[in-house]
């Protein structure tokens, strides 16, 4: 089926692994060049594009091999990054070659040079992880329908590492961990901006035996950065309104909500970024001081999502009923200003039912005066 030359992310093997749904022979894997072409990152995004320049030298691998179902597979994962194919002259070290090369359909706007290393050290483990996901919709949907998934592909991916990444024990006393539960099966029942993912699992109980295997299923949600903005000068919070699906779904008569600041953190941010974004985007406030409340799953009986919640010291005066929100995520967001006993009052009464909100407001309650003394 012909040679390929690969530059970038699928010169990483355990991605190019993942895509082919194989592993490779030694002898598959040929180091190339193409002259008179460079390879930049993708100016604010984690993947690379080649161009022609003359008198440059792209460096790369040429895949030798390949069946119809592996450029199938590899067509699909590509094609969802808007690249297509052209056939090049390639140097190898048994001499020249010929072999087809991705080049973006579109222009693309110029990063730096292409690091592979910088990429597989920062990109790769959540690149191969959201691969995983990707490839299980090969045949499925269309490469156009998997780009558009994508970012929450990634999302979810980098969720999941960060969970890999947290290392502290919730309950010193416990001895049970990740090793303690086996999964027999597991299929994504459903996908698209959100997932859920059905498991055939079981666990060790505390009698030491291990559990009937069961029939569950878990919403696979995304880390979410949530703010809390405070003025302890005006002694004032920023709430935002906006119409929720969740409580809609319910039988909610009044499905508009007032809230803290909340968005998904994206693939490649931090939390503490992704608060500070969310915070300019909802509510137009750039925070002086993040100041860190919880880290929590708010349902961990149904749910993966997972909070990062935050009061944000800033200046509230003239702020208040404005109306924002990202035009291309059909946000919809006006904001609102509650003096400090609003705030409680509104607790008190069982107004307040979004949980985040009556979490934050009971840590300012208990904050209060040590944030205004210093204000």
């Amino acid at each position: 089926m012909g040679k390929l030359f690969l530059y970038g992310t699928l010169a990483h093997i355990p991605l190019l692994e993942t895509v082919l749904g194989h592993g490779l022979k030694p002898e598959q894997i040929v180091d190339a060049r193409l002259a008179d072409h460079a390879v930049y990152w993708v100016r604010g995004r984690a993947y690379p594009f080649i161009e022609p320049r003359k008198g440059a030298l792209a460096v790369g691998i040429m895949l030798t091999g390949l069946t119809a179902a592996d450029r199938a597979r590899l067509d699909f994962y590509e094609g969802g990054f808007d690249y297509d194919l052209r056939r090049l002259q390639v140097e190898t070290e048994t001499g020249p070659d010929t072999a087809q090369v991705f080049f973006p359909t579109e222009p693309l706007p110029r990063g730096a040079p292409w690091d592979l290393q910088q990429w597989q050290a920062e990109w790769g483990d959540l690149t191969v992880l959201a691969a995983k996901e990707a490839m299980d919709y090969f045949g499925q949907i269309t490469a156009s329908e998997l780009a558009r998934r994508f970012p929450a592909i990634r999302r979810r991916a980098a969720s999941y590492l960060r969970g890999q990444a947290d290392t502290r024990k919730p309950a010193t006393w416990s001895p049970r961990s990740r090793a303690d539960v086996s999964v027999k099966d597991s299929r994504m029942a459903y996908s698209n901006f959100y997932a859920m993912r059905e498991f055939d699992i079981r666990f060790r109980q505390f009698n030491g035996e291990m559990s009937d295997i069961l029939d569950r299923a878990s919403f696979i949600g995304f880390d979410v950065a949530i703010v809390l903005p405070y003025d302890p000068v005006l002694d004032r919070v920023l709430l935002v309104e906006q119409f929720r699906l969740g409580p809609y779904v319910r039988g909610a008569r009044y499905p508009w909500v007032l809230e803290p600041v909340a968005g998904h953190i994206d693939a490649g941010e931090t939390p503490e970024q992704a608060a500070r974004r969310e915070t300019v985007e909802e509510a137009g406030l750039t925070l002086s001081e993040l100041i860190p409340i919880a880290q929590t799953y708010p349902s961990p009986g149904a749910s993966s999502e997972y909070y990062h919640i935050y009061l944000g010291i800033c200046d509230l005066a003239g702020q208040g009923g404005s109306n924002r929100g990202e035009v291309e995520e059909n946000e919809d967001i006006r904001s609102h200003i509650l003096s400090y006993d609003q705030l409680i009052q509104f607790v008190d009464s069982g107004e307040a039912n979004i949980l985040p909100l009556v979490f934050a407001a009971n840590w300012l309650a208990r904050n209060r005066d040590r944030l205004r003394s210093g204000a």
